[in-house]
């Protein structure tokens, strides 16, 4: 048994931000699947979301997310969140990280920081790193915690479950409350399972795109936390706004990588095969239009042409600014032959960030006693039915630092005894062969029943077959030893139900979900699904 006054379960921007901050009082574990860098941080290219600038102003960013969101989100939270934006950025320079400055400008510094805009955005207000902000962000953030004594980092170790009153005997009393006392953590790499026990918990495991067989996430992105959350009793909420990023890389062999919004923002346009330009047709601001509406609009092109993609154009913009900003881009395009300086992207939407997630309040706290969620892995109401671009690490930064800070976070636990996880020591091959099946089964049932467009019948005939899948994969999870591939297909099984059975209850379409069966917005349904 491993004690530890805190817990976090991931390594993107939340869990490293609450790790730095707790670890000011307390022994801190950070447990990741992969190597620390190995999150959907990581792979952020556009930014941060701040009002910096004095053409801006809170109330503009706090209705552009509402709208953003199709009014569902939730104004206070929105307000809350918003409002810490600049501290937040002051806090990441502090760490270390290198945002882009204004070409004239030698310090690295608030005044100084060169912005840029997005889809729903009313005016420039991203805070960037050239086209890879989130991996600078990380490599501030991993330099600050690898030399910190008080953080401990387990790589290449993936949380199997959440350690609740369900795993307790409970011989001589009731347990009365749900409560959390760490998690049975695996080394991925000997399988062995080890009691990781702490005060607090913090699920930080991002989200889970990797349920859809297109996306944009790193392989790790399988919804660990969500399902885990699920399983030990707290609440999930909105977990059918699942955003689909409208331009992912599309290439015939299925590689794809993200095309950050921000070239939109600098002035790129999509257009359909045959060149045309069609977003002024469906929305106001064009291609600058949230990213539901895009993501739509471009699926309906490509479906009334029978096309598999459209181009992002950006071949009329200053050749030099565009390599200087999007190095990444630039790279990743020209692996595959392109020169997005002379020639168009193909691009297609994909999956990308999950709106709903853990019910979580402004600091982080959950349902569950002594269980704390940040991030992907969380819904707090910022979203509400879609995210604005670059919202995702202003929220998960934020959540984080206020989670690190509340009192109750140093309130002490009294501890039950915790059983040693039960090994079963075999693993029948044979049959994992049937069950690791499932995980591409899932990934195309989603993809084609529970995607862009939906309807009511697909999403019935979803439910069916996922609730089967998820029946077969479970009983191999009971009666087999623990495999990290197990444990991966498990959840993305229990996330592809519940993002299914969300969606069936909303018999409406707002923000990121769309059901042919009724296209319209319905006040009825302005309130939150939760399960």
């Amino acid at each position: 048994m491993r004690n530890y006054d805190v817990l976090v379960i991931g390594s993107g921007i939340a869990g490293l931000v609450f790790a730095l901050e707790t670890a000011k009082f307390g022994k801190v574990a950070v447990v990741t699947k992969k190597e620390i860098n190995a999150c959907n941080t990581d792979y952020a290219q556009g930014g941060i979301a701040a009002v910096l600038s004095n053409h801006d102003t809170f109330e503009e960013h706090i209705n552009d997310t509402y709208i953003a969101g199709a009014k569902l989100g939730k104004k206070k939270v929105i307000r809350q969140i918003i409002e810490d934006g600049p501290e937040v950025i002051q806090y990441l320079l502090d760490l270390g990280t290198k945002f882009t400055i204004n070409k004239d400008s030698r310090q690295m510094s608030m005044e100084n920081l060169r912005l840029t805009r997005e889809g729903g955005h009313s005016h420039h207000r991203i805070v960037y790193a050239a086209d890879s902000t989130g991996h600078l962000i990380m490599e501030a953030l991993i330099a600050r915690c690898r030399e910190n004594p008080q953080i401990d980092i387990f790589e290449n170790h993936m949380a199997v479950d959440l350690i609740t009153q369900h795993h307790i005997p409970q011989i001589d009393e009731f347990i009365s409350r749900i409560s959390c006392w760490g998690a049975y953590v695996m080394d991925c790499e000997t399988n062995q399972i080890d009691v990781f026990r702490a005060k607090k918990t913090m699920l930080a495991s991002g989200g889970s795109s990797q349920v859809y067989a297109h996306n944009t996430n790193p392989d790790i992105a399988t919804g660990d936390g969500i399902a885990m959350a699920r399983l030990a009793g707290a609440r999930l909420a909105n977990m059918e706004f699942v955003q689909f990023h409208p331009t992912a890389f599309y290439s015939p062999e299925g590689n794809t990588f993200l095309v950050s919004e921000a070239l939109r923002g600098e002035g790129a346009v999509i257009k359909n095969t045959d060149g045309e330009e069609f977003m002024d047709d469906y929305h106001p601001q064009g291609c600058l239009a949230p990213r539901d509406i895009v993501s739509r609009a471009i699926d309906a092109e490509m479906t009334k042409r029978s096309d598999k993609f459209v181009y992002l154009d950006a071949t009329h913009l200053d050749h030099e600014m565009l390599k200087e900003h999007f190095p990444y881009i630039d790279r990743k395009c020209r692996k595959y032959g392109i020169d997005f300086t002379k020639e168009p992207i193909p691009v297609a939407p994909a999956a990308h960030y999950f709106c709903g997630g853990v019910l979580t309040t402004c600091d982080g706290q959950t349902d569950i006693g002594n269980l704390l969620a940040a991030g992907e892995v969380a819904c707090t109401g910022l979203h509400g039915a879609n995210r604005l671009a670059s919202n995702s690490l202003l929220e998960a930064s934020v959540i984080a630092y206020k989670a690190a800070h509340n009192p109750r976070l140093k309130d002490d636990v009294i501890f039950p005894e915790i059983p040693e996880w039960k090994d079963l020591g075999s693993f029948n091959e044979t049959e994992w062969v049937v069950i690791s099946n499932a995980r591409e089964i899932i990934g195309r049932i989603m993809q084609g029943y529970a995607g862009i467009r939906r309807s009511r019948r697909l999403l019935k005939y979803a439910n069916l077959r996922l609730d089967n899948i998820y029946t077969e994969i479970n009983n191999f999870y009971i009666h087999n030893s623990v495999r990290k591939e197990v444990i991966e297909t498990r959840n993305i099984a229990i996330n592809a139900i519940m993002i299914v059975r969300s969606a069936l209850v909303r018999k409406e379409s707002r923000g990121a979900h769309f059901v042919v069966d009724y296209p319209n917005l319905n006040d009825n349904f302005r309130k939150d699904t939760i399960l």
